[in-house]
């Protein structure tokens, strides 16, 4: 478990990840499970939110944390990344 002291500076970062995958998804088409993916971590995103409304630290299991990471890395394969200088 990874404990979020400030969930919503994460729900901020996922919700920013999910307008480049938007982006992304425009241009290029996204498999199914992406999109799924991405529904899930809305939600996410929204839980993390509801906790910093109510100044709570969030407990966030490896499974959710591992997802997180799959959809980034996948993102930033797609192109849904800044480039970087």
């Amino acid at each position: 478990m990874l404990e979020i002291a400030n969930p919503g500076l994460m729900a901020m970062a996922l919700e920013v990840d999910l307008v480049r995958f938007r982006q992304a998804r425009r241009l290029v088409r996204m498999p199914v499970a992406l999109e799924e993916l991405a529904e899930t971590l809305s939600r996410v995103a929204a839980m993390l939110r509801e906790a910093a409304d109510r100044e709570q630290s969030v407990d966030l299991g490896d499974e959710v944390v591992r997802l997180i990471e799959q959809f980034r890395g996948v993102l930033r394969a797609v192109g849904g990344e800044p480039a970087q200088a």
